[in-house]
């Protein structure tokens, strides 16, 4: 099934069509923007301009074109803060329904926090969060504790919005102004206390100003992987970075590549709004998402349609779409006690059970693919609801390991600026977990284990008729002593008459 989603905001007008998958999920494969303007003037008048809503039309036939053409069924059209303000919304509605034939659904502030919240915590999964949208007109928040939202608050605060406000034409600032620009988002925030933040919230935020500075600050770091999904900046880096966008002019933004021309007379006053918020509520990091409203909206509509055309969508209900799609992977069956085991005793450390937990279900999905290199370009290029880019590299190259440890090596060389030296040992681990992990599920075969010192004991219990292939758990053995630098005794009860007797390696 295809899908279209449109998103009619403050600034521009996107559409994006998404094949669905029988399982819910979704994957997008064409994208079109349009740099409308609507909300232009819109603080002064109060009103949708006819220059603005023109261009907007125009921006909305092109996409009709581009759906018919397509053989698209199912489209979801919303609107954002400048139709929700204008007071001649109702007419710009109808006059864009009798030209373009979409009927759009305008999102209240809630609404619209609620959904950007679902599509980003979808894909970042982090329970106890700050999350916030920033788009051209306003700035919603939204508080979570254990996927439990506390606070949402919608503020006029956008990047368009504000620089129309304070700055020039072309979107640059006089110092005293930005000075205006930045009191004015301070004074309209609110501070720590009143939305009662927990010490570990974490910052997390959607909207093309954000993804913005990610790749600039990519770009400024020499950063190797080509992706803004789950990126991590620090304070200090975004203050730095908004402050350099600040006293660059219109010609010398043009040139960042990061901003390109369509974002030059918005990035100055998005960065303020984003490094404002960062230093009001002490957030030492921020994470990027690369996925917010349009994703929130289709998880919704796959899922749960009448929620979507049925009106306002529900605290409990974003609650219940996020729990769901965060649900923790699980051990295959026959792998469980083993890494029990491994953590137990402290040789596999925690994040290294989530990497194989991860890997072995990644393993399985992969396909038939011999380069190698190819293979790890896949893996890395998929965004990860769970993993940093630290640890989507462990993930892959472990499962590049478990098939040419030379390779892995080779590739580990090159990301020496993400990845740290104990980085090897843990793909190591994982890569030998898995290995055994894949002969335990293919035999069904249960397992004690017990460890003292550096020496460890395997006893292999088999299913009636089911067998092991003796040189296979053996390499996988060896493969587990080098990584975990222990001794290993295994044995093998019940066996059939192709492995009978007590192996020790």
């Amino acid at each position: 099934m295809k899908v279209s989603v449109i998103d009619l905001g403050f600034n521009s007008v996107k559409l994006v069509n998404y094949d669905i998958k029988k399982d819910g999920s979704f994957k997008a494969y064409q994208q079109e923007g349009v740099k409308v303007k609507l909300g232009a003037g819109l603080h002064e008048t109060g009103y949708l301009g006819k220059e603005q809503v023109d261009r907007t039309i125009d921006a909305l036939r092109m996409f009709r074109d581009i759906i018919n053409f397509d053989s698209i069924r199912h489209v979801l059209p919303v609107a954002t803060s400048a139709v929700r303000e204008a007071g001649n919304k109702n007419e710009f509605l109808k006059q864009v329904y009798g030209q373009t034939g979409f009927q759009f659904k305008v999102l209240s502030g809630q609404e619209e926090g609620l959904y950007s919240y679902i599509g980003a915590l979808q894909a970042t999964c982090t329970p106890t969060t700050l999350f916030f949208d920033l788009g051209g007109g306003s700035l919603e928040l939204v508080y979570t504790e254990n996927y439990g939202i506390k606070k949402i608050r919608s503020y006029p605060l956008g990047a368009l919005r504000l620089s129309q406000m304070f700055g020039k034409k072309d979107g640059t600032f006089s110092k005293k102004d930005y000075g205006k620009m930045e009191k004015h988002i301070i004074e309209a925030l609110p501070d720590r206390k009143e939305l009662d933040l927990s010490p570990d919230t974490t910052l997390v935020g959607v909207g093309g100003t954000l993804r913005a500075m990610a790749r600039y600050d990519q770009e400024l770091k020499d950063y190797q992987i080509d992706k803004v999904h789950n990126y991590q900046m620090d304070a200090r880096s975004v203050s730095s970075m908004t402050d350099e966008l600040y006293e660059m002019d219109v010609d010398e933004l043009g040139e960042v590549k990061a901003v390109g021309s369509n974002r030059v007379d918005t990035i100055a006053a998005g960065t303020c709004i984003i490094n404002a918020l960062m230093q009001k509520f002490g957030f030492e990091r921020i994470v990027v998402s690369a996925e917010g409203l349009r994703e929130g909206i289709l998880s919704v509509f796959v899922r749960d349609p009448k929620t979507f055309y049925g009106g306002n969508i529900s605290n409990e209900k974003a609650k219940a779409f996020v729990t769901f799609a965060c649900q923790a992977e699980m051990l295959p069956q026959h792998t469980v006690t083993l890494v029990k085991m491994l953590v137990a005793n402290g040789m596999l450390r925690e994040k290294e059970r989530m990497i194989l937990t991860h890997a072995i279900k990644r393993a399985g999905e992969l396909p038939m693919i011999t380069n190698l290199n190819n293979l790890f370009y896949i893996m890395i290029d998929e965004d990860s609801a769970f993993l940093s880019h630290r640890e989507q590299l462990i993930l892959a190259l472990s499962i590049v390991y478990t098939r040419k440890a030379k390779a892995a090596d080779w590739i580990f060389s090159r990301y020496r600026s993400i990845l740290e030296p104990q980085n090897k040992r843990s793909i190591e681990k994982v890569s030998a977990c898995m290995m055994l992990s894949a002969i335990l599920e293919r035999a069904r075969a249960n397992t004690k284990l017990s460890i003292r010192g550096k020496k460890a004991e395997f006893k292999i219990m088999l299913q009636p008729r089911q067998f092991v292939p003796a040189t296979l758990l053996e390499n996988a053995v060896k493969n587990f002593e080098r990584a975990f630098d222990v001794s290993v005794n295994y044995s093998l009860e019940q066996a059939t008459p192709a492995i009978k007797e007590k192996v020790e390696a």
